[in-house]
């Protein structure tokens, strides 16, 4: 198969067109010909070199696809999908016997497995995949829209349930302009609930719905957050880490804190963890999620007549200049990549 993968990690200049051995599904597994994937900051963390999680080289990239069923493992009870189905692949999941996978929480699986990072993603022409992944798209989308949905719009639809945020609440997202920020911005507002948004590309938040826009200074956000709502945000929605520190001076006695990122090298600061039990602060910590919060999301977004924000659709072969505009911050909201080898 054809894939835009990387023999070593570094730059995006390591990002190359591949030719690789053909996955080969096993029992209880597909072979998903991917018709379109999407840009996500794990993809340059992992291009980089994930601090204590290697991957076997030469790797493929690409946590989020849509595409085609192809090929089926021997034994493998497809249940209700069929060759030919065009589906969505959640982009983890767990080894699907211990007690969270047997619950619907594979994203708490200690074996949690994830497209592009543990597995050859959507990069790559084909992709093996357990049929316990796969979900059927609502007709509402088009392949490209579908692209964008899992990681991004899955984890941030996830945030928003953990913390059980309601019509009227406040919702402070730190990194807005991002994929995950543009996501929860949007489905913050569909959900009622006010956006304090925290980025420098004001205009495409506001067209989001966000109610106040803000920048990174701390004192700026606090002088926001202090004159819009009456104790501070109900939710702050930390996914780049180092501003956990503003997220947690921005929340409300009794509100939540909800981190699911780290941009940059060290993840690690000094909290004074009075500041959670003298105010009675919950933090929530997640990653990615599970496919029943992907399939709510489908359902939602299809409801209300929601559609992802999606600022360009580019070809897979163009990954390695779509790294260095995400790098560069130069890259709002989704980012689409289709498989266009024949093109």
């Amino acid at each position: 198969m054809r894939a835009v993968g990387f023999e070593a990690h570094g730059d995006p200049e390591v990002l190359k067109v591949m030719e690789l051995p053909n996955p080969t599904p096993g029992s209880g597994e597909v072979v998903v010909r991917v018709l379109a994937t999407s840009l996500n900051r794990i993809d340059a963390i992992v291009r980089r070199g994930y601090p204590g999680i290697p991957v076997r080289l030469p790797h493929v990239l690409g946590a989020d696809i849509v595409g085609v069923i192809e090929r089926i493992g021997p034994g493998t009870d497809l249940g209700d999908f069929s060759v030919g189905d065009v589906v969505l692949v959640n982009n983890v999941w767990g080894c699907g016997t211990c007690r969270f996978c047997r619950v619907g929480l594979e994203d708490h699986c200690p074996s949690w497995t994830m497209l592009g990072f543990h597995v050859w993603g959507g990069y790559g022409e084909l992709v093996r995949v357990p049929v316990r992944a796969l979900v059927h798209p609502p007709k509402a989308f088009g392949v490209n829209e579908l692209a964008a949905l899992p990681l991004a719009y899955g984890v941030s639809w996830k945030a928003l349930r953990v913390s059980n945020v309601n019509p009227g609440d406040w919702v402070l997202v730190l990194g807005g302009s991002g994929s995950i920020g543009t996501a929860l911005t949007m489905l913050a507002k569909a959900l009622g609930a006010r956006v304090i948004a925290v980025s420098s590309r004001g205009d495409v938040l506001r067209r989001l719905g966000a109610d106040v826009v803000v920048g990174y200074g701390r004192d700026e956000l606090l002088s926001v957050v202090r004159e819009r709502t009456e104790y501070g945000v109900d939710v702050a929605m930390d996914a780049l880490g180092w501003t956990l520190p503003m997220a947690m001076d921005a929340v409300r006695p009794g509100g939540a804190v909800v981190t699911f990122g780290v941009l940059g090298s060290d993840p690690t600061f000094t909290i004074d963890v009075r500041r959670f039990y003298l105010r009675h602060t919950r933090l929530i910590g997640i990653h990615n999620s599970a496919k029943s919060y992907l399939v709510e999301l489908l359902n939602f977004m299809s409801t209300k007549g929601l559609k992802p924000y999606i600022s360009g659709i580019y070809s897979i072969r163009d990954a390695p200049k779509l790294h260095s505009m995400m790098e560069s911050r130069g890259v709002v909201g989704k980012v689409v990549m289709v498989h266009d080898w024949e093109d």
